[in-house]
């Protein structure tokens, strides 16, 4: 096979990812989460009856709701066209998850016995479609549906289809914007005239908008059933086979050009609800944490090996690999494995696959696919420096923090308690107030019990998160002290913007209290958070 272009390939990518900026339709296609008021909740349609019986052989399957607001009408054709863009997802997912080894498992869906008409839900608005530009409104009014009509929820998953009646593949726009995102088992879409899956790959606007509102109603809908953002490796984007993930950029390549679900997906929807034939418990909380870990470069390759703890037992683990200017994931690298004996890990990542190195900050997101549909993950940070990977998170030998305790803290927000940092649950962190914001700097004091420690470097952890908008410190420093008057600066410096990080001193320090201090953070805003601190 002829060596693929590199710097095409990532000025392709790059320059399809940021396509989903600059739409010129007003939709919404960032799948973020949307804000809003909810109206009153009204009475809602009841459910669509007919002459067909819909039937699955799923023990779960995905609430499809059709929603149109006073002021639309539901499309012409509307089930038939939906139904046939859904039974042809159902085929791409089982085609993907059979690709991997999975069988031809797919997300369950109620239809008819021709295999035709999937089951539709159809709920009304009592307000104009401005009402509802953002998901709250609606949700509200899909959840009184289902609490009246409690027979027909089928899975705790929903994939909710706004109607608008313009013509986008002539041109038309909405004046507004439309829910079209996920948000966790919800996903939003939109519903137009001549929305049909056969316009997939014709030429001019009908192709074109077939493809994003297709591909970006089945990749909203991997969001609805569990699947973070994810791109493809060097080689699956060079390979005619496998192409462009539905999970990075799908909805501009799917039915015009290779489209395909990764291992990492594969490995996460096997674990979801929708995909089960039987009756079970999904979903619980799971702790798991990552006892140790280690990480070099060597050969051309980013090996990383470890043991974990988890109260639910993992299927699968993926070490999900995210650039720091893309820190949604759509592009970020992914490579999936089983665990090995003992709850422990290996994985080797040629760094010929990713499509960004250079000088790059990357996020490694370690992430456990949980039998029980749970997915959880732990996050480290390292870098490219002129294309060699550079790996300093490997574990260090942390003090044992007994007797440690607060001295401390410039603000705090609500259970977002500075004492989150000491707690050994990398899901709670503390955060500064945004009730009442204060300027930079920020700062956390601790004491180290009763006596004094000794310790070459400061270790922490972010909130667990790849966004740079949750407070993240960038700029610090670290200051000890001997009894909580007088302090010593031991290091200043810059945090990567997410994962366990370590700081070395300038040689080895005694001291009683330390405290960080940030003195900026990632959006030049006024907060700050940890989720753990420990010295080594």
């Amino acid at each position: 096979m002829t060596k693929p272009n590199i710097t095409m390939l990532n000025n392709y990518y790059y320059l399809t990812t940021r396509l989903m900026f600059a739409l010129s339709i007003i939709l919404v296609l960032s799948c973020k989460k949307g804000t809003g008021d909810n109206p009153l909740t009204p009475p809602v349609t009841p459910p669509v009856t007919g002459a067909s019986e819909y039937k699955s052989d799923y023990a779960y399957n995905l609430n499809v709701v059709y929603f149109v607001p006073n002021n639309a009408v539901a499309n012409p054709d509307y089930e038939e066209r939906i139904s046939k863009i859904l039974i042809e997802g159902q085929k791409f997912v089982a085609n993907g998850m059979k690709n991997w080894g999975f069988g031809e498992k797919t997300f369950g869906l109620l239809k008819n016995a021709e295999n035709t008409r999937v089951k539709i839900h159809l709920v009304r608005g009592p307000l104009n479609s401005d009402a509802y530009a953002n998901y709250p409104a609606i949700e509200a009014l899909v959840k009184t549906y289902f609490q009246q009509n409690p027979q027909d929820l089928k899975s705790d998953h929903y994939l909710v289809l706004t109607a608008s009646n313009k013509k986008y593949d002539q041109g038309e726009t909405d004046t507004h914007t439309i829910p079209y995102y996920g948000v966790g088992r919800w996903c939003y879409a939109v519903d137009f005239p001549g929305l049909k899956y056969e316009n997939l790959g014709k030429p001019g606007s009908v192709g074109d908008k077939a493809t994003v509102y297709i591909g970006g109603m089945l990749h909203e809908l991997g969001h609805g059933i569990n699947l973070p953002h994810n791109g493809p490796t060097v080689s699956q984007a060079a390979n005619p086979a496998y192409g462009m993930t539905l999970m990075g950029s799908g909805n501009y390549t799917y039915g015009k050009s290779p489209t395909f679900l990764s291992f990492f997906d594969a490995a996460t929807l096997n674990n979801c609800q929708v995909f089960s034939k039987e009756v079970k418990t999904f979903y619980e909380p799971v702790t798991s944490k990552i006892s140790e870990i280690e990480a070099k470069y060597l050969n051309g390759e980013i090996i990383v090996s470890g043991k974990y703890t988890s109260s639910n037992p993992a299927s699968h683990i993926t070490f999900r690999n995210i650039e720091s200017s893309d820190p949604d994931g759509y592009a970020s690298i992914t490579f999936t494995t089983t665990p090995g004996a003992n709850n422990s890990f290996s994985i080797k990542m040629p760094i010929a696959e990713f499509i960004k190195r250079g000088n790059s900050n990357y996020t490694l997101q370690v992430f456990f696919h949980h039998q029980n549909g749970t997915n959880t993950s732990t996050s480290y940070s390292y870098k490219f420096a002129d294309n060699i990977p550079v790996i300093d998170f490997g574990d260090r030998p942390l003090l044992p923090r007994t007797g440690w305790a607060i001295n401390g803290f410039s603000t705090a927000q609500g259970s977002f308690v500075a004492s989150n940092v000491l707690d050994g649950n990398a899901n709670t962190y503390w955060h500064t107030s945004w009730d009442n914001p204060q300027l930079h700097p920020h700062f956390i004091t601790i004491k180290t019990g009763a006596s004094a420690v000794t310790a070459n470097g400061l270790s922490i952890n972010t909130r667990q998160d790849t966004q740079a908008g949750a407070g993240k410190i960038k700029d610090f420093r670290v200051e000890t002290s001997i009894d909580g008057v007088s302090w010593t600066i031991v290091y200043t410096g810059t945090m990567a913007l997410n994962g366990v990080q370590y700081f070395p001193f300038n040689g080895a320090k005694t001291f009683n209290y330390f405290k960080v201090v940030s003195t900026s953070d990632y959006l030049n805003e006024k907060f700050a958070s940890l989720s753990e601190v420990n010295l080594y």
